[in-house]
């Protein structure tokens, strides 16, 4: 199997880029805490450390990748590009209407998280069609979420630096809550533990995701037509029951929300994977 060139190009353009966003978060970081060393109180050094100690490990994959030559690579790392950049751009805006808009809608809410979840689904479909492999689906999968967290992350950092007061009070309820004196270390310590979570939290939801959207596909691909309607068919009601369970549970107090929010995401996040086997198998099926 040759690579196809714009295939090599973008795959050495995305290790580069990955590398590149590694860099600047190493040098975000110290200037964000260096500006408010009170950040460091309490978990923020341990939160500190643990940011770099996985941004190393995130350069140290993207190195090992852009090293490995052969054609299956190529490709799925090609497809978890496209769809990490397009994942950042959802998360980027989701950030920025979260700290202009204090005030949303639910349903602006929970869209850019369904969409983080389709596009998972969707990058482990799409390389299994391509490679055939589970194993480079599973890649895709888990460097579009790679791409995608650093692209927010850099976005992230740059404006906790330039627009301060804003952060400030975006956060000032969980500040007063807090044992904190210094509203500026607060929003670093902040952007810290929430930069921990993002960066192992998003490349393991896309694991699953990914594996998730790659057996679906292979499995629908050998289906027949009968099956595929019916799973077309179904596939809208389980989204719906998913999407009802969450509105259901933003309408109840918080700590009655459990019940509802886990099988709610659950469902939910099966239906947005399978969305693109549906439809490629639809597309394979029934066109012409």
């Amino acid at each position: 199997m040759q690579t196809p060139p714009h295939v090599i190009r973008t795959w050495r353009l995305a290790g580069r880029t990955l590398v590149l966003c590694v860099v600047i978060l190493l040098t975000l970081m110290p200037v964000s805490v260096a500006r408010h060393p009170s950040s460091l109180q309490g978990p923020g050094n341990r939160l500190l450390w643990l940011d770099v100690a996985l941004l190393l490990a995130y350069g140290i994959a993207a190195t090992w990748i852009r090293n490995r030559g052969n054609a299956g690579m190529h490709v799925a790392i090609h497809l978890g590009t496209i769809t990490g950049l397009l994942l950042g751009v959802v998360l980027v805006a989701n950030h920025s209407i979260e700290l202009f808009v204090p005030d949303r809608p639910f349903a602006l809410v929970i869209s850019p998280v369904l969409l983080a979840l389709a596009l998972f689904g969707a990058t482990g479909s799409a390389a299994m069609e391509r490679t055939g492999s589970l194993r480079l689906a599973v890649v895709a999968g888990v460097w579009c979420a790679m791409l995608g967290t650093l692209v927010l992350l850099c976005v992230g950092f740059v404006l906790g630096l330039t627009l301060e007061a804003r952060v400030e009070r975006w956060l000032r309820e969980a500040f007063e809550a807090s044992e904190m004196n210094d509203p500026g270390g607060f929003s670093v310590r902040n952007m810290l533990q929430a930069a921990s979570e993002a960066l192992v939290r998003m490349p393991v939801v896309a694991l699953f995701l990914s594996l998730f959207g790659a057996s679906a596909s292979a499995r629908i691909a050998r289906q027949s037509r009968i099956v595929v309607l019916v799973t077309v068919y179904s596939a809208p009601f389980i989204l719906v029951g998913g999407a009802a369970a969450l509105c259901y549970a933003n309408s109840i107090p918080r700590a009655a929300r459990p019940p509802f929010i886990l099988p709610g995401v659950f469902v939910t996040s099966v239906a947005l994977a399978a969305a693109h086997p549906i439809w490629s198998a639809c597309r394979h099926r029934f066109s012409g």
